[in-house]
């Protein structure tokens, strides 16, 4: 495979010094991802396994050489069902719970993993319990949705001779990893600008940090989802039955300082342009919890997810606050009892006060 990227505009983890999200150091089966500062760093232990890329909520992790989005496509065209770590895909964790939903409402026939080969794989841990889970979710999720499609697994053990002669798993990986940089003078050049520019922000990174878009596997999983809007199966499933959407509610210890709808990756939360509701899309929640992780009052709540957001899409209202223009500044601000002027002036006349001593 191709050496591993990490878009640092992207990850949920640089957007924000109270983001908690570690799941791509903890997939990790040779710890090579720590953090500098919430910025990630990759060192050179990494083997591509991919891991990384299937629980990463906003696709913010990728390999060169391998696309999911293009693999799926192709698998999806071909007359293969097989999927196997010693044919075609570096290790069946780059497949997250969506992946694998949108390949089983998509497919004609049946896609079918092989597991034989991961209770010897010495990476095993902890990339065989993730992948037990991914498909154990993604089957019930089609469960819940009325489909009758399903993400089949056996342990197969597919092998070839030439991949049986490499020997060391590890080796095998670092084999490809290396293919793409010594092909030419042009390509290690190019290994060489990324490698320098892992763990720095630059102005593109900072700029992309402020864009709102859907990762890949959820625009695709809304094209599967049409697949099954014939046969709707309305029902809850239990927020933590479910790792990559979510329905939430806010209670009304909100106080509308705007940080969850502002650095909400894929605009899932939302407001009008005063700011008098805050707005939520469950189909665009990729559950990263960043706004749960910035929320200092805690006022932002998981629920249990309903199907019925997915067969009559609709926005929610979440809260509604009382709004009115400061008679300081002139913006517009929630009120929440008698002030007339906003949070900002009112600190800042604060300030004043025990500047000049003024009771």
């Amino acid at each position: 495979m191709g050496k591993l990227n990490i878009e640092l505009g992207s990850c949920v983890r640089v957007a924000s010094k109270s983001s908690e999200c570690t799941l791509c150091a903890d997939i990790c089966p040779i710890d090579a991802i720590t953090y500098n500062e919430n910025i990630l760093n990759l060192n050179n232990s990494c083997i591509d396994c991919g891991g990384c890329i299937g629980v990463c909520p906003t696709e913010a992790i990728s390999l060169d050489d391998f696309n999911t989005l293009d693999f799926i496509f192709e698998h999806l065209k071909s007359d293969e069902r097989l999927i196997s770590c010693k044919k075609n895909i570096p290790c069946l964790a780059v497949l997250s719970v969506e992946n694998l939903v949108s390949m089983a409402l998509l497919g004609e026939d049946e896609t079918l993993l092989d597991l034989g080969h991961c209770k010897t794989c010495e990476i095993r841990e902890p990339l065989y319990d993730n992948i037990l889970k991914n498909i154990e979710e993604a089957n019930n999720f089609l469960k819940d949705l009325g489909s009758e499609k399903r993400v089949a697994a056996q342990e197969i053990g597919y092998s070839k001779e030439e991949v049986q002669e490499e020997g060391n798993r590890r080796d095998f990986f670092k084999r490809f990893s290396m293919k793409g940089a010594i092909e030419s003078k042009v390509a290690f050049e190019k290994e060489l600008e990324k490698e320098d520019m892992r763990g720095t922000l630059d102005s593109s990174t900072t700029a992309k940090l402020k864009q709102k878009s859907l990762p890949n596997k959820r625009k695709l999983l809304y094209m599967a989802l049409k697949r099954v809007k014939d046969q709707p199966h309305l029902t809850e499933i239990p927020y933590n039955n479910i790792s990559f959407i979510s329905q939430k509610s806010i209670d009304d210890s909100c106080d509308n300082c705007s940080f969850c709808y502002r650095i909400c990756p894929t605009g899932a939360l939302s407001s009008d342009h005063r700011g008098t509701k805050i707005d939520f899309d469950a189909l665009a929640c990729v559950k990263c919890r960043l706004c749960h992780d910035v929320c200092q009052s805690d006022s932002i709540h998981l629920e249990a997810f309903e199907t019925a957001s997915i067969f009559e899409p609709k926005v929610d209202e979440l809260i509604k606050f009382s709004v009115r223009r400061c008679d300081e500044c002139g913006i517009h601000f929630s009120y929440f009892a008698d002030e007339t002027s906003c949070r900002r002036c009112t600190i800042e006349e604060e300030e004043a006060k025990s500047l000049w001593g003024i009771q």
